[in-house]
């Protein structure tokens, strides 16, 4: 409610769980969200996490540098979470925004394209925002190209539009999408999931964040034997314009996003800088 007479409300359910397994010095992890509990599928994805536990002891020490890199749906999400936070108008038209000058030009690989989704029904939109904005479906990256930026009231006012909150139920999704991602890569790292993201340059979004909770090698289309964690300096933007393969889209969550929906993807030459201690 507020004092200029706006009232809404919206009841609604929300579930979470997550977990880690450990084995010796390996961890596997897990986590889902959902309106229904029972569609957490808690069991299924316990016994990921534990298989993961225990396939990632001994992990071999492979050297910093660039790799064909397989991340899962929970890797993805945290990597497009922070693309979508930063898709305000106002840093945009500031300067300041990563995507400055680039509405309406490409900025991924032109099989992606970014929806909001309020109405689905894996993921978690709200009917309205914390401004009295409704939440509506809307296409913010098509076939690669920046569409959309989220307006906020007062620069919605200052440039003539209508206002539009961020995405609060993204779901990316691609062309000619794969299955196996896996069986078809030569040599490459699976990562499970990224731990502390964190912006180093917000001019060109270059994150830095470490590999957590099963990461392994892969060769010639086998898990070959976990390998120790790295940690990265990439820009989400760059690693999304050299996408090799994806899947469909998946529910995902992490430790510091939301809900999404996006795919698992193969994307070539991702750079680690150097490797951690465990």
């Amino acid at each position: 409610g507020t004092s200029m007479g706006l009232r809404a409300y919206e009841p609604r359910t929300e579930a979470r769980f997550s977990l880690t397994a450990t084995g010796g010095d390996a961890t596997g992890w897990a986590a889902n969200a959902h309106r229904s509990i029972e569609r957490l599928g808690v069991r299924e994805r316990t016994q990921v996490a534990i298989e993961k536990a225990r396939a990632g002891g001994g992990a071999r020490e492979l050297p910093a540098g660039r790799y064909t890199v397989i991340l899962e749906p929970a890797a993805v999400a945290g990597l497009l979470s922070w693309m979508v936070w930063l898709l305000d108008a106002k840093s945009y038209f500031k300067g300041t925004s990563p995507y400055a000058g680039c509405l309406g030009r490409r900025i991924v690989d032109p099989r992606l394209t970014l929806r909001n989704r309020p109405a689905h029904p894996d993921l978690l939109g709200q009917q309205f925002h914390a401004e009295g904005v409704p939440s509506v479906e809307s296409l913010w990256i098509k076939d690669g190209v920046l569409t959309q930026l989220a307006f906020d009231r007062y620069t919605a006012r200052q440039h003539q539009v209508e206002p539009l909150p961020m995405p609060d139920a993204p779901c990316l999704s691609a062309e000619g999408a794969g299955e196996d991602l896996i069986a078809t890569t030569e040599r490459g790292i699976l990562i499970t999931n990224f731990w502390y993201l964190r912006v180093v340059n917000p001019t060109d979004l270059t994150l830095t964040g470490m590999t957590r909770d099963g990461t392994f090698l892969v060769e010639e289309g086998r898990v070959r034997c976990a390998v120790k964690n790295f940690r990265f300096h990439e820009s989400p933007v760059r690693a999304f314009s050299q996408l090799e393969d994806c899947t469909r889209p998946m529910e995902a969550v992490t430790s510091e996003t939301g809900k999404l929906l996006v795919p698992a993807m193969r994307i070539r030459d991702f750079p680690f800088s150097s490797v951690t201690m465990f």
